[in-house]
């Protein structure tokens, strides 16, 4: 049978050396925020957080190079889950659960509203680059229920 039949497989999405899991690829700002130059200029252009709060490994690329989270210059949630989960507003996982149970919905408002300013600067601020918003929902959301 010819090659030109066969199908190749997909290439898989890189995957986190030391956990095994999928990682969010990440830019230049949010590397250049939470890692040091050298470690920056290491991983290179494509990159990728592992999200995986038991891992040891902060960021790595689809060529084996990783990064321990004890080089990122700034921790946040959840690689340290006492951290910051919205680093733009100072917002921790205790205030957003305490805030579900009590049924106290005015900082998530305010986030919502302030999500949306120029303050939110969550591509530098959130180590993984993306907006925590979904994140705080999800946790205010499942304490409010849990109630």
């Amino acid at each position: 049978m010819s090659r030109a039949f066969i199908r190749e497989p997909e290439p898989t999405e890189p995957r986190c050396p030391a956990c095994g899991g999928i990682g969010d690829q990440v830019g230049s700002p949010t590397l250049k925020a939470h890692l040091p130059s050298e470690d920056c200029a290491t991983l290179g252009e494509k990159s990728f957080y592992c999200v995986n709060s038991g891992c040891p490994t902060a960021y790595f690329n689809g060529w084996g190079v990783s990064i321990s989270r004890d080089r990122m210059t700034a921790t946040a949630y959840p690689k340290d889950p006492d951290g910051l989960l919205c680093p733009c507003f100072g917002l921790t996982v205790s205030e957003v659960v305490a805030d579900g149970r009590e049924g106290r919905k005015d900082r998530v408002r305010d986030l919502l509203g302030r999500s949306r300013s120029p303050e939110a600067r969550c591509a530098e601020k959130c180590p993984d680059g993306l907006p925590c918003l979904p994140r705080v929902l999800g946790l205010f959301r499942q304490a409010f229920e849990a109630r």
